[in-house]
């Protein structure tokens, strides 16, 4: 080691054992004072690789705009390029790429650029996308802390990290004490000289390219008065040594460590997630189910933006005119402002990211923060959503407001995916019962009945089933009128649906020969379930599945799991089964005493099943049947209960599990288990599980090294986003998710943790891991007493295979984007059947369909989760176009040809494309007049 490049810099964590707040005060007065010194005394300076503190320190000091952009642009002072130093396991692919674009965009207001580094300085384990991410943003270097340095990875700091597309980037590996190895400087020679002594045995001790990192910083710390002098002694003792130590910022720093690692022959190269620093540094791996709701809440979130947003914004650029593009002059929302409000709306959503926010390993105050940003979230979702529905449609809200509601309204159904699909749809029927009165003169009169309309709303032409129904009010607002309220009744039916377009839309009811075709297709499924009661038993069937519940227990069995297949294109169909013999699975509710904290499982004493202590037989088909379980569990004053709602549905080959239930128990784990016929006794089994931008295998466990700090005991569990796969030989089992959950695998079983109740923060005695990770303090609402809830989905299927992978994927999005509709009582302009980007090519999967603020152009990205080349193609609507493909942050990729495409089509017209194995691929679009 001969050049140590010195990083001053504070380790800011937004929110933690204080409100975000009560740090912003601390923060304030850190800016004022780095920004109030000489320029020289300052540089320079990183602000923890995250631009929110900028604009948290705007917020308060808005006349220090001009200086503090003056610093960034200077090199005075570096943040970014994250927006929040977020966790980086439990968010999705997508929503990381926001948080690196929203760190951009508030820099870039500044003037300024952030360091080229993917700086993840306390991050709790890192993706195996993170290289390929890093790469498509131009970024060469990761430096990182936990998650590395176990006895899975090799004993160095530095390495290649691969991604599994093949993108690369340099992995700098820091110290075992992290980010604030280098902190306190001694301000004597001969404290310098003793501490100099014990940093290069340190750095050096792994060091392999003679450079090494020293970050001089720690939590909330601001710079000290006597850092100059104190970098100055050390660099004394340095040259004495012969070695150099020079103060850098964070983007010289990556740049040297680059050339250092260029310069050698060899490094190491490592591959997959960072999930293993035991016996090097705490990994922290127990967060996965700490205030396990707002982590589902979180995913369905993301899920929303993505899915129930974005997607809806590009089919209103594609078919609602140049109107939908421009200013409308009656205050209408148009393309002009929702992807702004869009992006506000995701910046709000990664405000709860950061790892000691997400995590939950935080006080209850900053939860309670956490609740409200994800309401804020939640509550703008729906205006986003109808109002690029409403320009898609050409749909005029304030004409239609202006008019008369009509008598019989039609049904809108919408499908979230990427390719087209038809069968069961939920569906929201509106039965207008009368007019409400709302201001002066409102008082003491009943509501006005509307005797135009008769009778219960239906979907024409479709098979429906009824289920439940309530009498609600609702609002048809525009923003040229006061709202008008009416007394409905809200049916909430399901119906089999005809084919519904790619990120499309379909109106039934309307009258037209196009309406009345579709409708014939949807005649019935080609076989309807059935549920019976027999013997004390309750049983359900489709032909496929067959579930058998009773007190003695729940038995789910298939007959063959088929794989789902492409509805529309009979070319890719494939009619043979898996000819998997009959299959037998159960169903079990455990709970176990945990006394860990919020970091940490600690679990003690025996797990307890939950008693099934009832059973009855729900929903009777044709669509859909259901069994409602009731489980329960009491110890003195503590008690369990947990109803579970199986659903089946007809044509459907997995089971939907509802969960809703009460916590009065302290100190505990509830875990949800399948009991499948994967990886009983010896049987070897491959655990393979969804991650950001792709699946990653999980098969193996980390093991313990050495005890250079407290021994932490490696993880049993593992973050689940939507999926969780087993598999043996010839047969594998999957459960899906609703939202970011803990997994886990055991002999036979896949555990899904419902709720993990704790009370502490930090505590200092847990033998799992000794000493404290936080700060001591209790968090009592993490006990998470109360009201809780999860949708999970059980899958049987075949054996690992791109077939099975395929299988799973589809039957995920089955039961987290299931086709949805609801009554619209405006009239529209015309019948419409609105097909938006479909997404063709075996193996590819869609990440992202969204139209770019800053650009105005629609970016469709495209995930290869095969280990083989795809040719895949984004077939789109009529249309003037032009494509180019891009990297991740839209901006033009080395590796490709940038230049844009002409294309001009009457009909449809695909973008042809290749992927390689796992490849991440973005596809710019833009309109020919705008170019």
């Amino acid at each position: 080691m001969h050049t140590v490049h010195l990083l001053a810099h504070t380790h800011w964590d937004r929110e933690w054992y204080h409100p975000a707040e009560r740090f912003r005060a601390r923060l304030v007065a850190m800016v004022d004072a780095l920004l109030a010194r000489a320029p020289g005394d300052m540089a320079p300076f990183l602000l923890d690789g995250q631009a929110v503190v900028l604009s948290d320190y705007l917020a308060v000091r808005p006349d220090q705009t001009a200086a503090l952009a003056a610093a960034l642009r200077s090199g005075q002072l570096e943040a970014g390029p994250w927006y929040v130093l977020a966790d980086n396991l439990m968010p999705s692919g997508e929503a990381i790429v926001r948080n690196l674009e929203a760190g951009r965009r508030l820099l870039q207001r500044l003037g300024a650029s952030p360091p080229p580094v993917m700086y993840c300085p306390d991050t709790f384990g890192h993706p195996a996308a993170l290289p390929a991410i890093a790469a498509e943003f131009g970024y060469d270097v990761a430096v990182v802390w936990r998650g590395f340095g176990g006895a899975s990875f090799p004993a160095t700091d530095t390495a290649w990290w691969v991604a599994a597309g093949g993108e690369t980037v340099l992995l700098y590996h820091l110290p075992p004490d992290g980010y604030e190895y280098g902190s306190a400087l001694p301000v004597t020679a001969l404290a310098a000289d003793d501490r100099w002594r014990a940093i290069r045995a340190v750095l050096s001790a792994r060091n392999r390219t003679g450079h090494a990192l020293l970050t001089v910083g720690a939590d909330h710390h601001a710079p000290s008065p006597t850092l100059g002098a104190s970098v100055a002694l050390l660099a004394d003792c340095a040259r004495r040594d012969g070695a150099t130590v020079t103060r850098v910022s964070l983007g010289e720093a990556a740049a040297a460590l680059l050339r250092g690692a260029r310069a050698r022959t060899s490094l190491p190269t490592v591959h997959g997630e960072l999930r293993d620093s035991y016996g090097y540094t705490w990994t922290l791996q127990g967060t996965f189910a700490t205030r396990a709701a707002q982590k589902r809440r979180n995913a369905r979130l993301e899920r929303a933006l993505l899915r129930d947003v974005e997607v809806w914004q590009v089919l209103a650029w594609l078919h609602g005119g140049a109107a939908a593009r421009a200013v409308a002059d009656d205050g209408s929302l148009t393309l002009a402002q929702l992807p702004a409000l869009t992006d506000r709306a995701w910046e709000t959503l990664l405000l709860t990211h950061p790892h000691d926010t997400l995590c939950g390993c935080s006080t209850d105050a900053v939860a309670q923060a956490m609740d409200a940003r994800q309401l804020e979230v939640a509550s703008v979702v729906p205006e986003l959503r109808d109002a690029a529905i409403a320009l898609a449609m050409r749909n005029d809200r304030v004409a239609a407001r202006a008019e008369a509601i009509v008598a019989h309204p039609t049904t809108v159904i919408r499908n979230r995916c990427a390719y087209p699909r038809g069968g069961v749809a939920e569906i929201r029927l509106l039965e207008t019962l009368g007019d409400v009165r709302v201001g002066p003169g409102s008082g003491n009169t009943e509501t006005l009945p509307l005797h135009a309309f008769g009778g219960r709303p239906d979907v024409e032409g479709c098979l429906v089933q009824s289920g439940p129904s309530r009498v609600r009010h609702v609002r048809r607002e525009s923003p040229q009128h006061y709202p008008d309220d009416d007394l409905v009744r809200e049916h909430r039916v399901v119906a089999w649906v005809p084919v519904v377009p790619a990120a499309g839309i379909i109106v039934l009811g309307a009258q037209s020969q196009e309406a009345d075709a579709a409708a014939d297709r949807s005649a019935a499924p080609p076989s309807p379930v059935t549920l019976e009661q027999v013997d004390g038993a309750v049983r359900m069937d489709n032909g496929t599945l067959r579930v058998v519940a009773s007190r003695d227990g729940v038995r789910i069995v298939s007959r063959g799991a088929r794989q789902r297949r492409d509805e529309e294109h009979d070319d890719e169909r494939d009619d043979e089964h898996d000819d998997i013999h009959e299959r037998t699975t159960s169903l079990t509710l455990v709970t176990q005493a945990d006394a860990g904290d919020s970091y940490t499982a600690s679990r003690r004493g025996e797990e307890e099943l939950l008693e099934l202590h009832a059973v009855h037989a729900g929903a009777r088909g044709p669509l859909r049947a259901s069994i409602r379980l009731h489980w329960r569990w009491a110890r003195g004053s503590e008690h369990i209960r947990v109803e579970t709602e199986l659903l089946l549905d007809a044509g459907a080959d997995h089971v939907r599990c509802d969960m809703r239930g009460w916590n009065g128990r302290h100190d505990h784990r509830l875990q949800f288990r399948w009991h499948t016929d994967v990886g009983e006794g010896n049987e070897q089994v491959n655990v393979l599980a969804d991650a950001a931008f792709g699946p990653v295998d999980r098969s193996t466990r980390p093991a313990p090294i050495g005890h250079a700090i407290p021994p932490e005991s490696p993880a049993s569990t593992m973050p689940l986003h939507r999926w969780l796969s087993v598999y043996a030989a010839d047969r594998g089992a999957t459960v899906i998710s609703d939202g970011l959950a803990e997994g886990e695998v055991g002999d036979g079983w896949i555990g899904v943790t419902l709720v993990r109740a704790v009370g502490e923060l930090s505590r200092s005695n847990l033998p799992e891991r000794p000493g404290h990770a936080g700060w001591p303090c209790p968090i009592p609402r993490a006990q998470s007493r109360g009201r809780f809830a999860a949708r999970l989905g059980l899958a049987i299927h075949g054996p690992q295979d791109e077939r099975s992978l395929r299988h799973v994927e589809r039957t995920a999005d089955a039961l987290l984007m299931p086709l949805v509709g609801e009554s619209n009582r405006d009239r529209t302009v015309r019948p419409q059947r609105l097909v938006g980007p479909e997404l063709r090519g075996d193996g590819l999967i869609a990440s992202a369909l969204r139209l770019d603020d800053a650009s105005g152009h629609v970016m469709l990205r495209a995930v290869n989760i095969t280990e083989r080349p795809v040719r895949g193609a984004w077939r789109l609507p009529a249309g003037c176009f032009e494509w180019r493909r891009t990297r991740l942050d839209g901006m033009p990729g080395l590796h490709v040809d940038h230049a844009w495409v002409p294309v001009a089509s009457d009909v449809v017209f695909d973008v042809h494309f290749d992927a390689a194995p796992r490849e991440i691929v973005t596809i710019q679009l833009r309109r020919r007049d705008s170019a």
